[in-house]
């Protein structure tokens, strides 16, 4: 029996929901999910909070302004950029269409893309804010910021449509043909951001983050090696991205952590954070103990 796209997205966000709070209990303990240490790092963190949330929302009004300015020269760039791109091996994808070709192995991808990507989005700064890891948290807002910086000027000024979208690739669009799933990728996502790919350079750079964050996110860092190799690989074999959009995501990924890491980075947006964190809240900043230079609070 089929159901409504409103039951679908309801199933969506009921699992998502569960699958947060299971995660939480394994990684966590429910003897140290503390709600007032929980609340305490919501206030202390809440620009860096805004950081990771408001770039995406950016993203999207980004998209708002682009359609605005849609017309025969963008048309134009998007087709000259995207054959462009085609042409570093993008004929390659159809090679990996054409050896998987299984339903059950699409919809596997399906929702490694759509399900597992949007699970990353929302666990990793809760669990952050639950273990009170202010260094951590710190380090993975900046990156995330850094990909934005990057990212949108080059979904706005280079173009390039998704593969299963373009005729000469011979790629079937298995995620956007799939109805529901497709549906609500395609209400936030314009069809012509793939340069470099967001999902891997964020997928990357969470990644990094938690490597160098420490043992005790061993077990998590395994499982983003797992997802990360699994969401680079669905976004080629879905028809969504290229290879050279995969490729550009990785360096891009690589790139954010490098820099986000670099104590002077890390001093001087830090300091920011704390006179706005400070202003909102009419506190005297922390600045030192935010650094990461002093030991976090038990």
């Amino acid at each position: 029996m089929a159901i409504t796209y409103g039951v679908f997205f309801a199933l969506f966000a009921a699992t998502m929901v569960i699958a947060v709070f299971v995660g939480l209990l394994i990684l966590v303990g429910w003897k140290d999910m503390w709600i007032r240490k929980t609340l305490r790092a919501v206030k202390y963190n809440l620009v860096y909070i805004v950081i990771i949330a408001a770039f995406p929302l950016f993203v999207q009004v980004q998209d708002v302004i682009e359609r605005s300015f849609e017309g025969p020269e963008q048309t134009s760039k998007e087709i000259v950029y995207t054959n462009w791109i085609f042409g570093l091996a993008g004929g390659a994808i159809r090679v990996l269409q054409d050896r998987l070709d299984y339903r059950l192995i699409t919809d596997f991808f399906i929702i490694i893309y759509a399900w597992l990507f949007a699970f990353f989005i929302y666990f990793v700064p809760i669990i952050l804010l639950v273990k009170d890891d202010r260094a951590t948290l710190r380090d993975y807002s900046i990156a995330t910021m850094i990909n934005y910086i990057i990212l949108t000027p080059f979904y706005f000024l280079f173009p390039v449509t998704v593969s299963g979208s373009y005729p000469e690739s011979g790629m079937t669009p298995q995620l956007y043909i799939t109805t529901h799933w497709g549906k609500m990728v395609t209400s936030v996502d314009p069809l012509n951001n793939d340069f470099p790919s967001g999902h891997v350079s964020l997928m990357v750079t969470t990644l990094l983050v938690f490597a160098f964050a420490g043992r005790e996110y061993r077990a998590f860092t395994y499982f983003l090696i797992f997802s990360t190799v699994t969401i680079s690989f669905a976004v080629l074999y879905l028809g969504i991205h290229w290879p050279a959009d995969v490729f550009a995501g990785f360096v891009l990924g690589v790139t954010a952590v490098v820099i986000a890491r670099n104590q002077r980075v890390q001093m001087t947006v830090d300091r920011y954070v704390r006179k706005l964190n400070a202003k909102l809240f009419k506190e005297k900043p922390e600045a030192l103990e935010s650094s990461g230079l002093s030991p976090k609070p038990e």
